[in-house]
């Protein structure tokens, strides 16, 4: 087919959707094998849509997630699928043999990797296999499988390493772990730095005490004697009045505490994070940030996620509190990555035992993670009834 036809092809897929024109099942494996991406994209927008993935037909959702995807597509992708559809038309030229053409630098590459391109490959191990080897050495290593994303056969993993990450330092964030100088002496500085409206009312607050002038030293340790309830902590009417007056000088300013605790008796630190965007951000954001990240790293809880790809190599990277994977860690993965098919290893375990067809599975995939349980719990009350049935039924 020639360019014409087939940007046609395209557009009758996109007006009367994939199902009518016909496609072959293979499409859907090859799509998602060059463009692992667009099940992602998929699963986004009909979330965002208010679609019940479980409650639409298999065939209805396939219908969709073709369509869509080749609506995505530009021209030279399109071309590659467009053989898929039963409206294709081979022309001579495609299936006649042609000889390979090859550059300078692919000439070059043959020859010094030669050996190593032609070298038989062993299969892909199974998913048992690669979590043995990305979780044990000799003996364990006791780095924890997370989530497994089947479609691209990723597999996040918690490294357990003896060096810790350092966590993101925020602009925003006045807390030093390497500063000696004590914690209210800190959040004085950056206040007076940061606002001359808190300036102005901490030296007219001090005139009314004494009618000396003050130098900087003395200012700030002025502020510092107000602003303290502790050595490690403010004074909770204090930071009131502070963001009274944040409030007054810029829309959005405010200097946000949040107390974190260790696991040693009586570990507990005060952070502090004064924020001065003109639009403000959520405060809820600001203190999960302080929990953790730089909570996480205080306590010793931060550490490295890793997403390992097919061949056991590290693709991705992120920094987690462990303590964040306690409730829900297959959502803590799902929004790191921002792709939402990953299953959590017992999910898949399940999944794997009920030994669904490929349209079903696919199917599974695409469900919000309530609508999963809800399809397993549904799944194997059906197998169990199955395998054993009523004594009314035996009759």
């Amino acid at each position: 087919m020639n360019q014409k036809e087939i940007k046609a092809l395209k557009k009758e897929i996109i007006e009367e959707g994939a199902l009518n024109v016909g496609y072959y099942p293979r499409i859907i494996s090859k799509i998602t094998e060059l463009w692992p991406e667009m099940i992602a994209e998929f699963v986004k927008e009909i979330a965002l849509q208010g679609l019940d993935v479980a409650t639409i037909s298999h065939p209805l959702i396939l219908n969709l997630f073709v369509t869509k995807a080749i609506e995505k597509m530009n021209y030279q992708e399109f071309k590659i699928l467009a053989p898929y559809f039963l409206g294709y038309r081979q022309a001579e030229d495609e299936i006649l043999a042609e000889p390979i053409q090859i550059t300078r630098r692919e000439y070059l590459r043959f020859q010094f990797e030669g050996e190593k391109l032609f070298d038989y490959k062993e299969p892909n191990p199974s998913l048992e296999e690669r979590l043995k080897a990305l979780t044990t050495m000799v003996v364990s290593n006791d780095n924890q499988p997370i989530a497994y994303q089947p479609i691209s056969h990723r597999i996040a993993i918690l490294e357990s390493c003896e060096e810790m990450p350092e966590p993101f330092i925020d602009p925003g964030l006045i807390n030093d772990i390497n500063e000696r100088r004590p914690y209210p002496e800190l959040v004085a500085i950056r206040l007076l730095e940061s606002s001359s409206h808190l300036r102005k009312h901490y030296l007219e607050a001090f005139k009314q005490l004494s009618s000396e002038e003050l130098s900087e030293d003395e200012l700030l340790a002025f502020v510092s004697s107000r602003l303290a309830s502790t050595d490690d902590a403010l004074n909770p009417q204090e930071v009131l009045n502070i963001n009274e007056t944040l409030a007054n000088e810029k829309a959005g300013m405010e200097l946000i505490t949040h107390r974190v605790t260790g696991y040693c008796q009586k570990e507990q630190w005060e952070l502090a994070y004064l924020k001065v965007e003109d639009v403000p951000e959520e405060k809820s954001n600001i203190i999960y940030y302080l929990e953790h990240d730089i909570g996480a790293y205080y306590r010793g809880s931060l550490a490295w996620l890793d997403i390992y790809d097919v061949n056991q190599e590290v693709e991705e990277r992120y920094i987690v509190d462990r303590e964040a994977l306690w409730s829900d860690p297959l959502s803590v993965v799902q929004a790191l990555t921002g792709d939402p098919t990953y299953l959590s290893m017992a999910m898949y375990e399940e999944v794997k035992g009920l030994d669904l067809s490929e349209d079903r599975f696919n199917q599974f995939i695409l469900m919000s993670n309530e609508e999963r349980r809800k399809f397993l719990q549904k799944e194997n009350k059906e197998k169990t009834q199955t395998l054993n049935p009523s004594t009314k039924q035996r009759r």
